[in-house]
């Protein structure tokens, strides 16, 4: 008969490295599983965010084109040969026109507003003679172009934001005033 505290010390020996090899396989596993579940999860937040940033900045956009093409005439395409096949991308899109004062007896003056884009990343807003302020960020295209006869002309802007990889674009139908 053996005395008992060998069964004890034969319990207490630890484990094979069979069972050290196959625990440490099903580790790894759930790791790479786990690693992967985090990797995915932080893409899409990331995805999600540049989705968010590239609509707001053209909604910006949007937000400051409709007011000011509904003060202006067509603009003049002068300088580019402005058409579906090739719209205008270096050119500065010049909106003229005339706005009324909120005074009682209303004085028309001449408003101007100028989009300009640097061909990389941003597009400028300018009103008049006034410094121009930034409109759209991650801008990696804008054209614009005519479309249509007189008196029934549209102006078509495309404008793409892209931020990090995530690029979105947005075609607008800007009606300019008939009758200024």
């Amino acid at each position: 008969m053996k005395p008992p505290h060998s069964r004890y010390v034969r319990s207490q020996a630890g484990y094979t490295l069979v069972e050290l090899m196959v625990a440490s396989a099903i580790g790894v596993i759930v790791m790479t599983g786990l690693t992967s579940v985090l990797l995915t999860s932080w893409q899409a937040g990331t995805t999600a965010t540049s989705r968010v940033v590239a609509s707001a900045q053209i909604r910006n956009f949007e937000f400051v084109a409709y007011d000011d093409f509904a003060l202006a005439n067509v603009p003049d395409q002068s300088g580019c040969a402005a058409s579906a096949a090739s719209p205008c991308t270096t050119q500065p899109l010049v909106l003229t026109g005339v706005q009324a004062s909120n005074a009682a007896n209303p004085v028309s003056s001449p408003h101007q507003v100028t989009y300009t884009w640097d061909g990389a990343d941003l597009l400028e807003r300018q009103v008049g003679a006034n410094p121009p302020r930034e409109t759209a960020n991650g801008v990696s295209a804008f054209s614009w172009y005519v479309a249509g006869a007189a008196p029934r002309q549209t102006v078509v802007v495309t404008i793409t934001v892209t931020v990090l990889a995530y690029s979105q674009t947005q075609t607008f139908l800007f009606y300019p005033r008939v009758n200024p």
